[in-house]
């Protein structure tokens, strides 16, 4: 068997476990509740109505993403190393960067279903309600499949140094600082102390501005732009995650398992 149709193997049924736990079915039971929601608060609201929908309809998408890259993530190799699966897996033989390759795909794969889930009825519940479609819809889908993907690789990344508890708050945080940095750089309190503006700066350049990946209020608020800004982000998010999905392999290939 070649590595590739090991990897699709693995990722295979990866997707299959992880849908057996029932997470479609909770994706779908939020998905109803978001539309009930969205129709909810859109009588409340006067002339955008669709707005409220789209808004209410991308936010749940981004959390429940972020939430399965996050929670799902943490113990997805390093359960298969506690529970020692990965023994059964990797003695076949299967080379170690094959088992990592299998085990992200498969995960991915989940996202897309969610997202895809999410994402068709966040627009039926917009379209119901008059709203039209942009082509800045799609790319906003994109970059949060892109958002959640890195997320994940993260969470990977310090499950394989850390507990899963510390994993799960380092990255957390990571997220969390990485939307706010950009705005944090030109607060007065910051441009005003040489110090905290520097590790702004430093944490800008090495670690992860998930803030890149945003487009959701320009798209409600109809600003269009540019195809370079896109590309040069889609860019960043690729490169970034291939950096860390090469570390994630790296400390795999290097971690004593027994």
């Amino acid at each position: 068997m070649g590595i590739t149709k090991k990897i699709g193997v693995i990722a295979y049924y990866t997707t299959k476990e992880i849908l057996k736990s029932k997470i479609l079915i909770n994706v779908f039971l939020v998905g109803l509740a978001m539309m009930v929601i969205s129709y909810v608060a859109s009588e409340f609201t006067y002339g955008v109505p669709q707005k409220v929908a789209l808004d209410f309809g991308l936010s749940m998408l981004w959390f429940s993403s972020c939430g399965i890259a996050l929670f799902m993530g943490v113990g997805l190799i390093s359960k298969e190393i506690d529970s020692r699966t990965v023994y059964m897996i990797i003695s076949r033989p299967v080379p170690r960067y094959a088992f990592v390759l299998g085990k992200i795909a498969g995960l991915i794969a989940v996202l897309v279903i969610n997202i895809a889930l999410l994402a068709g009825m966040t627009l039926l519940a917009s379209a119901f309600l008059g709203g039209e479609i942009s082509d800045l819809v799609y790319w906003t889908l994109g970059f949060t499949l892109l958002e959640a993907i890195l997320l994940l690789l993260v969470v990977i990344f310090f499950s394989l140094i850390a507990n899963n508890i510390l994993a799960i708050i380092i990255s957390f945080l990571l997220l969390t600082v990485g939307h706010a940095v950009q705005e944090t750089q030109n607060y007065l309190f910051v441009t005003s102390r040489p110090l905290l503006k520097s590790v702004l700066e430093f944490y800008h350049l090495i670690l992860p501005a998930f803030y890149k990946f945003n487009l959701k209020d320009f798209m409600l608020y109809n600003q269009t732009l540019p195809l370079d800004y896109l590309l040069i982000n889609l860019t960043y998010g690729v490169i970034y995650s291939l950096f860390v999905l090469v570390l994630i392999i790296f400390l795999f290939n290097r971690k004593n398992l027994d």
